[in-house]
């Protein structure tokens, strides 16, 4: 049975608002701490490595104290290294990658292109136009991102190609989204498959990254951030956890959501910490995010059903 979802299908869209708040904060701060680590001067190639090993590493312990078992079966090991390649390394390496020519707050608003593409996507390969109530939330939840855009703009220097760049990140996240929602294995655990996904990526890189870094060069760079590099690790691996879980309550659009929660926590991450300014219009923008989000998700209707 094909796994597309419609509204009419209510327990896979039981309660998933609270779960895209949660990673969508966890996936805009994870960015915004990125910056440090471009700044320290590790390499982008590094710093993926070190965040997927670490994360692997911390899903690896759960998954033991949950005493469940990693699935190596040949389906479940095809997805986690499709699904790790488009929704993990690609963006990864994009983020490290463009952060050391843009604003922190740059990256995470180029994050919220992710669900224009997704239902674009999504609608393209299901050969039918999203349904009319879900575009219009999606698109408020844009109309919200813009605000917090003009408003933090600032006067930047830096060659507009990097944001050609960076937008590999949201087309690379909007394609994982899809393939998620399509090729996801019933049978798989959501910590499991998080844990088999980040050790895939783990042992795709690490031949590259003998080829390109020296040890030292890998290790030295990181031993004044390490805290950092940790607490990246750890964010990451429960975003992870947290997105496979929420895999059969949202589909792939309504868990692109996650990329315009991600902007918002990242900016306001960015502004207090690289003392960028915040302005009403972010407030005003979380609370339009919320009502995008409420109609995306099906929470607020705009007509009432019919009475049968």
């Amino acid at each position: 049975m094909d796994r597309q979802v419609t509204y009419t299908e209510i327990e896979k869209h039981k309660n998933p608002t609270g779960y895209i708040i949660l990673i969508g904060a966890i996936v805009g701060v994870n960015y915004a701490l990125a910056k440090f680590v471009t700044k320290a001067g590790i390499t982008a190639l590094s710093a993926t490595f070190a965040q997927l090993l670490l994360a692997g590493l911390f899903l690896y312990l759960l998954l033991h104290l949950k005493h469940e078992s990693l699935s190596l079966k040949r389906r479940q090991i095809k997805y986690y290294i499709i699904n790790g390649f488009l929704g993990i390394t690609v963006p990864s390496l994009v983020a490290y990658l463009v952060l050391q020519h843009i604003p922190a707050w740059l990256l995470t608003v180029l994050v919220t292109l992710s669900p224009l593409i997704t239902a674009g996507f999504s609608s393209i390969i299901d050969r039918k136009l999203i349904a009319l109530q879900r575009l219009i939330g999606i698109l408020i939840g844009l109309a919200g991102i813009s605000f917090v855009t003009f408003s933090s703009a600032q006067v930047s220097q830096f060659d507009p190609i990097w944001i050609l760049i960076g937008a590999g990140m949201p087309f690379s996240l909007a394609i994982a989204n899809i393939y998620r929602n399509k090729a996801y294995p019933k049978d798989a655990s959501s910590v499991g498959t998080a844990t088999g996904t980040m050790f895939s990526q783990v042992l795709l890189l690490l031949p590259l990254l003998l080829l390109s870094d020296s040890t030292p060069a890998f290790v030295e760079p990181m031993m004044d951030i390490w805290w950092i590099i940790l607490g990246i690790g750890f964010l990451s691996a429960a975003s992870y956890a947290l997105t496979f879980f929420i895999q059969d309550r949202t589909d792939s659009v309504g868990f692109s959501q996650v990329g315009y929660f991600a902007t918002v926590s990242g900016i306001l991450v960015a502004a207090l910490v690289f003392s960028e300014p915040i302005s009403m219009a972010i407030f005003a923008a979380i609370a339009v995010l919320f009502v995008g989000l409420a109609l995306t998700n099906g929470h607020i209707q705009l007509t009432k059903p019919q009475a049968s």
